[in-house]
């Protein structure tokens, strides 16, 4: 009897925590615009995380493996109280919401529940980020018990990569960002990625997101990977085929690998619509239950140091992960002569002439050390001989290449998708900065990309006159409907 009772109480204790410890919750994909120490899925671990000193609308992004019902984020900063307020959007742009700042300023209440596959923090104005901890909390009101993949070191080596390398890097499989990826030059076949990991490790299933995953339009144009040959050590040899899909997908291996350098050899592709060459977007590496990937905080704080030094040779140093908004002019504002300008800088600003002044203007634009950027405009110009007014929104997200620096200038090819409308109700984003948080590719809402956005690039030039910048748009391209803008630090 004593032996039974025992086995019961036991068994009520298990009960109890299980109960108690919350349900699993898995994220195979974590990032942020900006990282100091490590990775931000040491968030979902319980370790400390640190932004760049000075960052501002820091985006952390989480991407669970399937949806979940949410009722709250809880964040824990270890750097006191939070200044301005955190927005939270899920699923890209679905659901808005953000911290109240009268109250603890460090919780996101949603009511009624949602079904989130994605959530992004932005941390507005707040700078110096330092959090203990990110808690994501169900149905009950419970916090989830969050799992990530491991983190090894490793390196990995491709046969081939496009240009700008930041951007099509085949580090980037790791990365957990749609903005970024591994892309080929030309072609696909006959691509081959040479992984070499610091430790042994077993390989029993391997998740793919094929494509780039940016947007729709974006994975429809590139080509994609329908077949590896996979090689490895002790004359390991598999080949498995991938399916054509937007999302995550799992694939398992004939048999299991194990060791330390594994060689993945594209043998058939799915052509894109214009493209040439092929995208991959994510890969994770499985056993058992358990994932992994290589640390890419490397790889991110060199394309960071590289990028402030470029603003700082422009003496543009501190533009970056900050926000620029302002309006476009005919006339640049002022006619105080300007004492404090880079040596050898040019001291005028060019604006188009014969430009017909638009009735209204708001933009802003916002350049991050890890080489994305986001702008949202809005422009409005009246046809008096006609009698119409014609309003365009912008909504852009994307990277920036660096092409040429002189000092007070710095000339950068923006590039990525972009969302057009004219319209007299303008969309409500929530206000806010969703920079890859986002793109919610596990569900293709609309499947012609020519009605909602495309691909784009322009050319622009961001010069500093004074306590002025003035963005000015080469209009190449003409996606972008501005010639100058006068813009101020937000």
């Amino acid at each position: 009897m004593k032996i039974k009772s025992n086995l019961l109480l036991v068994l009520i204790l298990l009960t109890a925590f299980v109960v108690n410890c919350g349900k699993k919750l898995h994220f195979s994909m974590v990032t942020s615009t900006s990282m100091e120490n490590g990775l931000p899925f040491l968030l979902l671990d319980g370790s400390e995380w640190k932004a760049e000193p000075g960052a501002e609308f820091v985006k952390v992004h989480f991407y669970a493996d399937n949806a979940f019902p949410l009722t709250k984020v809880s964040i824990e900063s270890c750097g006191g109280q939070f200044k301005d307020r955190i927005a939270a959007y899920v699923n890209f742009d679905e659901v808005y919401a953000s911290t109240d700042i009268e109250k603890s300023n460090s919780e996101v209440l949603f009511d009624p529940v949602v079904q989130a596959r994605s959530v992004t923090l932005n941390f507005q104005r707040n700078q110096n980020i330092c959090l203990k901890s990110v808690k994501f909390y169900d149905e009950s009101k419970k916090a989830y018990r969050t799992f990530t993949p491991e983190v090894i070191s490793g390196s990995v080596t491709a046969s081939e990569t496009a240009s700008p390398e930041p951007t099509y890097s085949v580090m980037n499989l790791f990365d957990s960002k749609y903005e970024n990826g591994y892309a080929s030059v030309k072609g696909g076949v006959g691509v081959s990625f040479n992984f070499n990991f610091a430790k042994s490790k077993k390989i029993s299933v391997i998740k793919i997101w094929n494509g780039y995953q940016r947007s729709d339009v974006h994975c429809i144009k590139n080509g994609r990977v329908k077949s590896f040959l996979i090689t490895g050590d002790d004359g390991y040899s598999a080949k498995i085929n991938v399916e054509d899909t937007m999302g995550s997908q799992e694939i398992q291996l004939p048999t299991t690998f194990q060791g330390k350098n594994l060689t993945m050899k594209v043998e058939e592709i799915y052509p894109g619509y214009s493209e040439k060459g092929i995208v991959l977007s994510e890969l994770r590496f499985g056993h058992d239950g358990d994932w992994f990937v290589l640390d890419t905080l490397p790889k991110s704080k060199d394309t960071a140091s590289k990028n402030f030094e470029s603003f700082t040779k422009a003496s543009l140093r501190m533009v970056l992960n900050r926000g620029l908004t302002g309006r476009e002019v005919y006339a640049v504002s002022g006619d105080e002569v300007v004492t404090d300008q880079p040596a050898g800088a040019e001291n005028q600003v060019p604006i188009e002439e014969n430009m017909d002044p638009p009735t209204s203007s708001d933009w802003t634009i916002r350049f991050r050390s890890d080489g994305t950027f986001f702008l949202e405009g809005s422009t409005a110009r009246t046809n008096y001989d006609a009698g119409e007014e014609s309003s365009n929104r912008f909504y852009g997200l994307g990277n920036y290449e660096v092409k040429e620096m002189t000092p007070g200038k710095i000339q950068l090819r923006i590039f990525g998708f972009l969302r057009k409308q004219t319209f007299t109700n303008f969309l409500d984003y929530g206000g806010g900065d969703c920079n890859g948080c986002g793109r919610d590719c596990n569900m293709v809402k609309n499947p012609d990309p020519n009605n909602t956005e495309k691909i784009f690039q322009e050319f622009v030039t961001l010069q500093i006159k004074g306590k002025q910048f003035y963005l000015i748009n080469s209009k190449k391209t003409n996606n972008l409907d501005f010639s100058t803008l006068e813009l101020n630090l937000e």
